[in-house]
């Protein structure tokens, strides 16, 4: 049997030299369709996958299933094929496929008449990247013989390892970062953090949400109990106008008439974000007002907001992060009262952890926005 795969090998290996591909080798059983779904016939099977950034993959496989049983009409199908395969994005390491395509079936020892013949054949298949060439896959593929006698069909489960052969097959490139594969991007280098559609361009977060906040008081219309509010009134978690004293006993009071920095002191803002976004979530609006309110009564403190992350994802990316989510506290402070000259935004990124960034309790502490008050 294996004598029977290494030309072909060597044909695959010989082909990839000029071409970005993708070569297999997997172990399975089969059942003919008289079988059931009784997979008990030893099989086996090499292709190659050619990847020129096609949206749909062209892959030639030759495959050799032995039927060793007394009583049955063959003993042995040998099996070349030509498929397409589909790669489904998740989002996960697990790259999920789809395949079908056309081949040829050539029988062995036939002892019931029956013939060589045309076949389809198509199934969902999975890998799994161990290294950047390197992977795990499995395969679920079901075969009908084309005019022939039905009693050819059938149903195979197959488990591999496969290698790429020039640029790694397993990972698409994404160059841009918006999430969608250069070879189906058609819109490259998207800002970083831009909302993007199927297509990989750029929508706006209104379009994209439908959250609309008609008079900038960072309140959406959906929620808004007084639309057109002044851009100079302070507002509170309800869009409305509002002169009040909120009584704060987390920060201690010092005179307003200091004209020298005293004390410092450092505290961990309650702010909460949407994944991987600066956008703060609605529920933490109400905190950052109050803290606005408190800190209106001290005109002479200046404040330091800092934005932290934990360690996971690319580093440049975190710190990035990090300064977007204090600017994003600064411009909601800011809209609740407090002058934007009295205000610094930092982003430190995975600096100064908190907790051990191994467990996903000590990661959330990480993530965290400080303020400094300089007093």
């Amino acid at each position: 049997m294996f004598r029977k795969l290494i030309p072909t090998l060597a044909i695959c290996i010989t082909f990839s030299n000029a071409n970005d591909a993708f070569i297999a080798l997997k172990y399975g059983l089969t059942s003919l369709n008289q079988d059931g779904i009784d997979l008990h016939n030893n099989s086996y099977e090499i292709d190659l996958t050619i990847n020129q950034n096609f949206l749909i993959y062209p892959r030639l496989g030759l495959s050799y299933i032995s039927i060793d049983e007394k009583g049955e009409s063959v003993s042995a199908l040998t099996q070349l094929g030509f498929e397409g395969v589909y790669d489904l994005q998740i989002g996960s390491d697990i790259v999920p496929y789809l395949f079908g395509g056309l081949g040829y079936e050539n029988v062995s020892n036939s002892r019931e008449g029956f013939d060589s013949q045309f076949f389809l054949d198509g199934g969902i298949g999975a890998r799994y990247p161990l290294t950047d060439t390197i992977s795990l896959l499995t395969e679920l593929k079901t075969l009908y013989i084309l005019g022939g006698n039905d009693q050819d069909s059938e149903l195979a489960w197959y488990i591999g390892i496969g290698s790429s052969l020039g640029t790694s097959y397993d990972v698409p490139k994404d160059s841009d970062g918006d999430g969608v594969f250069d070879y189906q991007d058609q819109c490259p280098n998207t800002p970083y953090q831009a909302t993007v559609d199927a297509a990989g361009c750029p929508v706006s977060y209104k379009e994209e949400t439908n959250l609309i906040d008609s008079d900038g008081d960072g309140v959406y219309d959906k929620d808004d109990k007084c639309p057109n509010t002044p851009p100079s009134c302070s507002i509170d978690i309800n869009g409305c106008p509002v002169k009040r004293i909120v009584k704060v006993k987390k920060y201690k009071p010092v005179p307003t008439n200091s004209t020298k920095i005293k004390r410092v002191t450092t505290k961990t803002l309650e702010v909460h974000f949407e994944p991987n976004s600066a956008q703060i979530t609605f529920d933490s609006k109400p905190k950052l007002s109050q803290f606005a309110d408190y800190i209106k009564k001290y005109p002479n403190a200046k404040i330091e907001i800092v934005g932290y992350t934990d360690t996971s994802g690319d580093r440049y990316k975190n710190q990035m992060l990090s300064l977007q989510r204090a600017q994003s506290v600064k411009r909601l402070l800011v809209r609740y009262g407090v002058p934007s000259q009295r205000i610094k935004a930092i982003g430190k990124g995975e600096l100064n952890p908190i907790a051990s960034n191994d467990t996903p309790e000590g990661r959330a502490k990480n993530r965290r926005i400080e303020v400094i008050i300089k007093w």
